[in-house]
């Protein structure tokens, strides 16, 4: 019997359609994030002939939130889809590793312990943080970022 390959569920877990909007969700995010902590709301857009007044410039703040929403919304939809990919992989990794352990015996033990190769246990023992951490790299931490920014914004507009 083969052994388990990490690598299963260890490769990039988001499609490129996901991929896309993640990235369109923390450039959003920046430029909220700037909006909202150095003041950078325009005052006049020249090339349409418009000026803003205060509760226009709120407006464009609460729009800009409302960008930002939207690419939550977006990256959550086709973010949770890749996650579920992603977990059944991992599911499906820890299947196969407790049968391929089920089947383990003393010959298979006594192989490993003479073996001249490096012992790669601690690949399969971290492999499943390493997969976690990822996870809530490429997921929850666009999301948390997104709605932070969000937050500061609107705070900006009703705590002036």
């Amino acid at each position: 019997m083969q052994s388990p390959d990490p690598e299963d569920f260890l490769s990039d877990p988001l499609s490129s359609i996901a991929r896309l909007e993640r990235r369109n969700l923390l450039i959003a995010s920046s430029v909220g994030f700037l909006v909202a902590t150095a003041g950078l709301v325009p005052t006049n857009i020249s090339a349409l002939g418009i000026s803003l007044s205060v509760s226009a410039q709120g407006m464009f703040v609460i729009g800009v939130a409302l960008v930002i929403a939207y690419f939550i919304c977006a990256f959550a939809i086709y973010g949770t889809s890749d996650f579920y990919i992603w977990r059944k992989k991992y599911q499906k990794y820890l299947e196969d590793v407790q049968s391929y352990m089920e089947n383990w015996d003393e010959e298979d033990q006594h192989h490993y312990d003479n073996s001249p190769l490096p012992k790669v246990a601690w690949l399969y023992q971290s492999a499943g943080h390493l997969a976690y951490a990822r996870a809530f790299f490429e997921y929850g931490l666009p999301l948390v970022v997104g709605i932070g920014v969000i937050a500061t914004l609107l705070a900006r507009v009703w705590c002036p």
